[in-house]
């Protein structure tokens, strides 16, 4: 079995200190297993102070790759860096006390105007080896882009991450959307978003689901560490009853 850890909190905006103590405190109670934060955990989208927030980066990156050592975990989430006087929304896999994967956020969300404040660079969806299983990584508004998630389907992965910062106007959106990701790649899909006021209204609604498309665990708008057992054999057993890597079936074409 598998354990699958996701965060959700309120944040408060710039306030690096705070953040991190609480998301802190929420993987010192995990053990052994994979634990996801919310996308830009450390600051939330203070947009206007990201270049002096990225500076915290490097020591906070020690902070988490000294807690998975402690606690053998894999933590994953994203974070703002800067890389060569331009600042990117980076995620990262973290295992055995040192950072395996980072990956720079490729579609940023118009809405809020990221595009102004954030660098992209060309997208790279990658599977990652870990102790826990197989993973990929998308962030936040990657979510509403079914080939992300194929493609990362078609390199092997088993457990789909997405750590997000998703406003609640767009709850049904995004509930809506991990379910179908976990659908469509026969894979377990684990959010780990924020809730209540920060800047804006978000969302909430963390949730783990499975190959199926059920949903284990829903943090709904609470705050807290919420977890499941998993099984990752799950995925291939489902994968057998709906082959999709060809179709079931073949095709006849008429006139």
């Amino acid at each position: 079995m598998t354990k699958l850890y996701t965060i959700q909190a309120n944040l408060r905006l710039g306030k690096i200190k705070e953040n991190t103590e609480k998301i802190f405190g929420y993987i010192e109670q995990s053990k052994e297993g994979i634990v996801l934060v919310p996308e830009m955990f450390s600051c939330g989208f203070d947009n206007d102070n990201l270049k002096q927030h990225t500076e915290k980066t490097p020591k906070i990156k020690r902070q988490l790759e000294q807690l998975s050592f402690e606690n053998n975990l894999v933590i994953a989430g994203t974070i703002p860096v800067n890389n060569f006087g331009e600042t990117y929304n980076t995620g990262f896999i973290i295992e055995n006390g040192r950072t395996i994967y980072e990956q720079q956020k490729y579609k940023l969300f118009k809405v809020t105007d990221e595009q102004k404040y954030f660098a992209t660079k060309k997208e790279k969806f990658d599977v990652v080896e870990t102790q826990f299983g197989r993973l990929g990584l998308v962030i936040c508004f990657e979510l509403r882009f079914p080939e992300f998630a194929q493609q990362l389907r078609k390199k092997g992965m088993e457990i789909l991450l997405v750590p997000a910062q998703w406003g609640k106007l767009r709850t049904d959106h995004f509930r809506t959307l991990q379910k179908a990701r976990a659908i469509e790649t026969q894979c377990f899909t684990i959010s780990s978003n924020t809730t209540g006021k920060i800047d804006i209204e978000y969302a909430g609604h963390s949730s783990i689901y499975d190959p199926w498309g059920r949903e284990l665990i829903c943090a709904q708008e609470k705050e807290g560490l919420f977890s499941a057992d998993v099984d990752l054999s799950e995925v291939y057993k489902t994968r057998e009853i709906v082959p999709m890597e060809e179709l079931a079936y073949p095709l006849i074409l008429v006139g």
